[in-house]
C-alpha cells in the first residue's frame, strides 16, 4: 500500500508558491517529491520539482522575487527559487523532440497540455503529478455513500482504478486519477475545471482508509497519467511509453535507471529494517524490491553503447549518488549486467578473468573487488573511499602479467619493488579513469592516497609487538585520523573479501587491535604532524647551510619519525639539531 496520507505534506508547498506566483494556472508539484512522500521514504521533502502552464517569460515577471535567491536557465527556461532549506525548481509544461546527439532535445516547444509534458519524462517512477485546489462544501455531498470501499488490498484498489481511470479517498479528501480523458478535461489549458470535477465525484469510486475524515480545505488531486501506482506496488521499474524511444533521447537515462533501482532499494531497505516488529517479521510486500520491467532492461542493455556520448560531469553525477546514498554493489554489478562497465571504469572491467594465487583468494581480481565493495559498504558510507576500494587491485592485471613461469625470488622480487606492483600502479589507473569522468584532482588524489595505502595497515602488523603502536602513531601523523581509519577500513573489507577456506580471512581481530590503538592516540594525543616541529626546513637551511633541495624534505620526515614516538622530549631545536647531525652522512 502507497502512503497516500503523506501527499498532506505537500499542501504547504503549493500554498507558499501561490502566493510567491500570482498567476492564474495551477501548480503541479511532479517526479521524486510526490514518489517519496508515497513511498514512505521522505515524509517532509525540501527539495520540490513544479511545473504549469503558461508563457515563462510572463511567470518570471509574475514571481515574488524579494523573498529568496533566485535564477533562470533561459534555454529550458527552468527557475530556481532557493530559500534554505527549500529549494524549488519550476519548469514549465513543455514539449521535446530530436534528440539528434542523444543528450539534450534539439526542439522545445511550450505547452499548456500536462499529458504531452508527462510523455517527455522518463520513468513512470518521476511522472506523478499532485496540486489541490479549495475544497468546495458542496463536493461533500455529490459522494455516493452507498459506494464506498474500505481499502482492504492492494489488488482490489487497482482493479477499481482500472475499471474506472479514477478513484477518490473520502479520508484524505483525494482524488486519484489515471485516465487520460479525465486528466485533459479536468486541467484544459492548465487551469481547473470545477465543473467536471463535479461530474467525476458523482461517479467515482470511493474508498476509505478507515481512518477519521479531517475536515479538508483542498481537494487534493493525485495525476498518474503512465500508472505508477501500479508499477509501485508491483515494484517495477519502467519507462514510459517506448523505452527505446526514452534512452536515445538521452543516453544518461540507461545509467539513471540502474542508479534509481539502486538506490532506491537501498533506501527502502533502510526503512523496512526500522520498521520490524517485536516479533522480528516483515510483510511480505515489504521484502519486496523494484526491479526492471522487462522491456526496460531489455532496452538498457539494447542501447547500452550510446553512454560513449553523455558528458562525463553528468555521469560522474550519478555514480556519485549510486556510491552515497545507494547500494555500490548492486550498482556496479547492474552496469556489467548492461554492458556498461568498461564504458565507465575500464581498469576495473580489465579486472576479468584475472586469477590469483588460490592460497590468498579463491577468486579473480574482479570478483574479489566486488566481495570487498560487499563487504566496505557496511561500514564505511565515504563515496570516494567506496570508490578507492573499486580500484585498489586493478593494477594486478599488469604485475600478473609479468609474471611467468619458473621466475626466482630476484625475479619476483624484483617486479614487486617496481613500478608494475599494484600497490604503485592501482593509483595512476584510478588518476586516468577517474579524470576521464570528471571527477576533481582533490577527488583523484584523495582517491588514489587510498589505494596506495590500503596495505599499510598489513605492513604495520607485520612488525615486532612492541613497535605496533609506533607504527600507528606515524600513520596517525601522516594520515591524519580520519583518512586512517578509513584506510582500515578499506583494509579490513579487502581481508573479508578473500572469502577464503584455506585461510580464516573472516578473523580481523588484528584489524581491529589497530582500530583500538588509533581510537586512543586520538583520545590521549592529537594529530602530530611537520608543522608542529619545533624547527622547519628554513632552519634547517641556516643550521647545516643547505641549498633548498628535495634533501630538507628528507630530513624533516626522519626527524618526524623520531620526534613522534617521545614528542616532550625530542621536539625542541637541541635534540633535533643533533639527531640531523648524526643523518648528515647518509644525506647526499
Amino acid at each position: 500500500m502507497l502512503f497516500f496520507d503523506y501527499l498532506k505534506n505537500l499542501d504547504a508547498h503549493i500554498a507558499l508558491l501561490q502566493k510567491k506566483i500570482k498567476d492564474k494556472h495551477i501548480l503541479f508539484l511532479v517526479g521524486w517529491c510526490v514518489r517519496d512522500p508515497l513511498l514512505w521514504l521522505e515524509k517532509k521533502p525540501t527539495d520540490i520539482d513544479f511545473t504549469m502552464a503558461g508563457d515563462p517569460k510572463k511567470i518570471d515577471k509574475l514571481i515574488d522575487k524579494k523573498w529568496m535567491s533566485y535564477f533562470m536557465t533561459e534555454k529550458f527556461w527552468t527557475m530556481t527559487l532557493i530559500k534554505d532549506p527549500m529549494k524549488y525548481e519550476l519548469t514549465p509544461l513543455r514539449t521535446e523532440s530530436d534528440y539528434t546527439d542523444s543528450r539534450h532535445p534539439d526542439i522545445i516547444t511550450r505547452s499548456n497540455d500536462l499529458l504531452l509534458d508527462s510523455q517527455r519524462r522518463d520513468f513512470t517512477i518521476n511522472c506523478m503529478y499532485y496540486t489541490n485546489v479549495p475544497y468546495k462544501t458542496e463536493y461533500t455531498s455529490l459522494i455516493d455513500k452507498k459506494n464506498i470501499h474500505k481499502y482492504s488490498d492492494d489488488e482490489t484498489f487497482l482493479k477499481r482504478l482500472d475499471d474506472h481511470g479514477y478513484l477518490y479517498i473520502k479520508d484524505l479528501a483525494l482524488l486519484i486519477i489515471q485516465d487520460h480523458k479525465h486528466i485533459a478535461k479536468l486541467f484544459a489549458e492548465g487551469k481547473f475545471d470545477a465543473d467536471h470535477a463535479k461530474t467525476m465525484l458523482k461517479s467515482a469510486v470511493v474508498f476509505t482508509l478507515g481512518k477519521k475524515a479531517e475536515v479538508s480545505k483542498q481537494l487534493r488531486i493525485l495525476i498518474d497519467p503512465h500508472k505508477w501506482i501500479h508499477d509501485s506496488i508491483h515494484k517495477r521499474l519502467k519507462a514510459v511509453g517506448d523505452p527505446d524511444k526514452r534512452f536515445t533521447e538521452d543516453a544518461l537515462r540507461i545509467i539513471r535507471a540502474i542508479r534509481f533501482a539502486t538506490v532506491l532499494n537501498e533506501k527502502l531497505k533502510k526503512k523496512w529494517e526500522k520498521s520490524i516488529d517485536q516479533a522480528g517479521n516483515r510483510s511480505e510486500e515489504q521484502q519486496m524490491t523494484f526491479d526492471f520491467q522487462k522491456e526496460t532492461w531489455i532496452s538498457v542493455k539494447k542501447n547500452h553503447a550510446l553512454v560513449k556520448n553523455v558528458a562525463k560531469e553528468r555521469i560522474k553525477e550519478e555514480i556519485m549518488k549510486a556510491f552515497t546514498v545507494g547500494n555500490p554493489f548492486s550498482f556496479i554489478a547492474l552496469l556489467d549486467e548492461a554492458k556498461i562497465l568498461e564504458h565507465l571504469f575500464p581498469a576495473l572491467y580489465a579486472t576479468k578473468n584475472i586469477e590469483q594465487p588460490i592460497r590468498y583468494h579463491p577468486f579473480d581480481v574482479y570478483v574479489h573487488t566486488l566481495l570487498t565493495l560487499f563487504e566496505l559498504q557496511k561500514i564505511n558510507k565515504d563515496p570516494l573511499v567506496r570508490l578507492a576500494m573499486l580500484y585498489h587491485d586493478v593494477g594486478k592485471v599488469v604485475q600478473f602479467g609479468a609474471y611467468a613461469d619458473n621466475l626466482s625470488k630476484e625475479e619476483i622480487r624484483a617486479i614487486l619493488a617496481g613500478p608494475l606492483n599494484h600497490r604503485r600502479s592501482s593509483p595512476e589507473y584510478a588518476k586516468k579513469d577517474f579524470q576521464a569522468l570528471g571527477f576533481s584532482s582533490k577527488e583523484i588524489s584523495t582517491i588514489a592516497r587510498y589505494i596506495a595505502n590500503h596495505h599499510k595497515p598489513e605492513e604495520m602488523l607485520f612488525t615486532k609487538e612492541e613497535n605496533v603502536e609506533k607504527k600507528v602513531r606515524t600513520f596517525f601523523s601522516e594520515a591524519g585520523y580520519e583518512q586512517a581509519m578509513n584506510i582500515l577500513d578499506i583494509t579490513m573489507a579487502d581481508r573479508l573479501g578473500q572469502y577464503n577456506p584455506l585461510q580464516n580471512s573472516s578473523n580481523i581481530s588484528d584489524i581491529e587491535k589497530l582500530r583500538t590503538i588509533l581510537k586512543k592516540l586520538q583520545k590521549q594525543e592529537w594529530q602530530f604532524t611537520m608543522k608542529q616541529l619545533a624547527v622547519n626546513g628554513s632552519d634547517i637551511i641556516r643550521q647545516f647551510k643547505l641549498k633548498p633541495w628535495p634533501t630538507i624534505w628528507i630530513l624533516l620526515k626522519k626527524t618526524l619519525a623520531r620526534v613522534i614516538n617521545d614528542i616532550k622530549k625530542r621536539n625542541t631545536k637541541k635534540e633535533i639539531f643533533a639527531f640531523l647531525w648524526t643523518q648528515m652522512k647518509h644525506i647526499k
